[in-house]
C-alpha cells in the first residue's frame, strides 16, 4: 500500500506543540514559599500544571494549587507571564514542546491543618528565599528574580 508523502509524515515527523501551563507561587505569612518535592528525581518545584481546553488560566491556578496541594485560595494575582526556548521539553520520540507558562501568586494562611500536612510526608514544605532546595528548571526560571536577589 503506497499512503502519500504526507500521511506518512505524521506518524515520523517530529512535531512542535505549544502547552500553556499555570503555575503557583504560594506563601505564607512570613513570606516562605510553599513548594512540592518530586517523588523520583528528589528536586522540588512550584504547583504547575496544563491548562485544559475551555478553562480559564486562573481557573487552572486553582485547580493546579487544589489538585497538588490539597488547599484553596481565594485570589491569585496574576504575577508574569514566561515564555522562549529555555522552556522546552523534548520528548524521547523527538516532539517537543514549548511552554506557556502564567505565574499566579496567593496567601496560604497557616492553621493546623496545613501545619499537619506541611509536616507530614506529602512531600510540600515551605522555604524561605534564601534557603530554597534544589529547584527544576522551570521552577528556577519562574524564580530566577527572587534568586537573584
Amino acid at each position: 500500500m503506497n499512503l502519500p508523502p504526507r500521511d506518512l509524515a505524521q506518524y515520523i515527523a517530529k512535531r512542535s506543540h505549544i502547552v500553556v501551563k499555570a503555575a503557583v507561587r504560594a506563601e505564607n505569612e512570613q513570606g516562605e514559599l510553599l513548594l512540592i518535592q518530586h517523588a523520583e528525581h528528589g528536586h522540588w518545584r512550584l504547583p504547575t500544571g496544563e491548562m485544559r481546553p475551555g478553562e480559564a488560566i486562573e481557573d487552572a491556578a486553582h485547580r493546579e494549587l487544589w489538585e497538588e496541594t490539597g488547599w484553596t485560595a481565594d485570589t491569585m494575582i496574576l504575577e508574569g507571564l514566561y515564555s522562549g526556548p529555555d522552556l522546552r521539553y523534548l520528548h524521547s520520540s523527538g516532539d517537543e514542546e514549548y511552554y506557556v507558562i502564567a505565574l499566579f501568586r496567593t496567601m496560604i494562611i497557616q492553621d493546623d491543618l496545613v501545619e499537619l500536612r506541611v509536616n507530614s510526608d506529602a512531600g510540600l514544605k515551605f522555604f524561605a528565599l534564601e534557603s530554597l532546595p534544589p529547584l527544576n528548571q522551570i521552577s528556577r526560571i519562574l524564580l530566577a528574580r527572587d534568586i537573584a536577589e
